[in-house]
């Protein structure tokens, strides 16, 4: 699948300093505007170097390294690569976060920078969709919490949930913003957004259990769910966590087909469906937290 159009377009309106060149030449084919303020170059000077003049390695990996300005001072920081196909051409997509005063960069920093890239990428072409990412993130680390989950398990679902709907990117608009009910041949249209957000993040180097835990949140504890129609030992406890924090998010929100039906709905579903298609302690934490702990949304529609 090619990707480099969908990164594109968050490339440029992006505040990280990034550039696009060919992993092996070092030639650069494009820079965006915080990389030309940050080096002091206007695009012109600039895209006639090559990443190896600029001291960057166009490696997939991250490591901290210097890059020299315009005017000779040195900047250091974080650079790290992704690898893209574009056009049946492999090219490097480069990030670079500069380090402030005398902090150190720790791995989770520099995952943070890649979840915040892809989330934006949805947020560029749908708000809406970045806004349900971001409650529904809220929602499951919440539920998480509550359910004395390990700092590793909760850091992994909040990345996880924060892009788990990267995949609509590829859906037409005209599906997404459909103000009535969709035919079966656009919901399963709409379906493939699962997969397409695993071709999206694999090329990414997040921690293994993401990926999964992305794939996984549409599936179902009785088998009903897709893409693949896993059962509940086969699901992992994020993905039953995200499950349930996107329905009750998502019920509770405003859809081009339908108002917003509130949280007593959206309790209402997964309470029927407890220990059938929701993992039941999963639902009866999520329901303490609206009934008992006053859990509120803190993101706006």
């Amino acid at each position: 699948m090619e990707i480099y159009g969908m990164y594109y377009f968050a490339f440029n309106k992006s505040l990280e300093p990034m550039l696009f060149a060919d992993p092996n030449t070092g030639r650069i084919f494009d820079v965006n505007q915080a990389f030309l303020d940050l080096l002091g170059y206007s695009k012109d000077e600039f895209i006639v170097k090559t990443v190896f003049e600029l001291g960057l390695l166009p490696e997939e990996d991250s490591r901290f390294l210097s890059i020299k300005t315009k005017n000779g001072s040195l900047k250091s920081g974080m650079a790290s690569a992704n690898k893209l196909l574009h056009n049946e051409k492999t090219m490097c997509l480069m990030v670079f976060q500069e380090q402030i005063a005398n902090g150190h960069f720790t791995l989770e920093e520099m995952l943070t920078q890649i979840i915040s890239l892809i989330s934006k990428i949805s947020e560029f072409r749908d708000p809406y969709t970045s806004g349900h990412q971001k409650r529904t993130q809220q929602l499951a680390c919440a539920i998480a919490s509550e359910m004395k989950l390990s700092g590793e398990g909760i850091n992994n679902l909040s990345m996880a949930a924060a892009i788990h709907d990267i995949g609509k990117i590829y859906i037409s608009t005209d599906i997404l913003n459909k103000p009535g009910v969709l035919t079966q041949l656009e919901y399963q249209m709409l379906q493939t957004h699962v997969e397409v957000g695993n071709e999206i993040i694999k090329d990414f180097k997040l921690p293994w259990k993401i990926p999964k835990i992305i794939s996984q949140h549409h599936e179902r504890l009785d088998g009903s769910g897709y893409p693949k129609g896993l059962t509940a030992s086969q699901i992992f406890l994020e993905s039953k966590i995200l499950a349930v924090a996107d329905v009750v998010e998502a019920m509770n929100s405003h859809r081009p087909y339908r108002p917003a039906l509130g949280i007593e709905a959206a309790l209402d579903e997964i309470c029927n469906f407890k220990g059938e298609k929701y993992d039941s302690e999963v639902v009866e934490h999520c329901v303490r937290l609206f009934k008992e702990k006053d859990f509120n949304f803190s993101f706006s529609s």
